[in-house]
């Protein structure tokens, strides 16, 4: 049984819709959003979103000072979409097996060239069903980030990026152009 659709995860859709990238090179898979009012495409989030701070330090090794939207725009030119394994709702310890399903759907619409997952439970829940699918995942484990151990998340994430072949997604942002966007 799928949850009911909520406002919240409805919003959550729309805005990541907004920044869904024609040709996804990379698709990472996080666990669940981590509120319902901060998510990942979510640019009026307070209180900032760790996965999509620490994603732009690894691809753009910079983090955003004030609007997420030049670096979500700059995430979809390059091919890279977020999407949660759990989309529903935040996490409170229910197993993610029963979302695999559902993903793999979703999956075969998007048609990634590339998939990481980021956190070792969503790795261990539905790598081997993906890979089993013939689906184009990455076998490095990348943790969640942590306030403690950021290193590990972006260590992991460049070694994912190296062995999935998208070393060339590492790069800063460009210059703004004259004149304004």
């Amino acid at each position: 049984m799928m949850p009911e659709r909520t406002e919240s995860w409805t919003r959550r859709e729309r805005a990541a819709a907004a920044y869904r990238p024609k040709r996804i090179r990379l698709v990472l898979i996080g666990e669940s959003p981590p509120s319902d009012e901060r998510s990942f495409y979510l640019d009026d989030a307070s209180g900032g979103d760790p996965l999509f701070e620490e994603v732009c330090e690894v691809l753009f090794e910079a983090r955003p000072e004030e609007s997420k939207a030049p670096f979500l725009k700059e995430l979809r030119r390059r091919g890279v979409f977020v999407i949660d394994l759990k989309p529903d709702a935040p996490r409170r310890g229910e197993p993610l097996a029963p979302y695999v399903g559902p993903l793999l759907i979703n999956l075969g619409i998007l048609s990634p060239e590339k998939i990481v997952f980021v956190h070792p439970e969503v790795y261990d829940a539905a790598a081997a069903k993906l890979a089993a699918a013939e689906l184009p995942v990455v076998e490095v484990r990348v943790p969640a980030p942590s306030t403690d151990h950021p290193e590990t998340f972006r260590q992991k994430l460049r070694q994912a990026l190296v062995r999935a072949g998208l070393e060339k997604l590492i790069r800063p942002m460009p210059a703004p152009k004259a004149g304004g966007d």
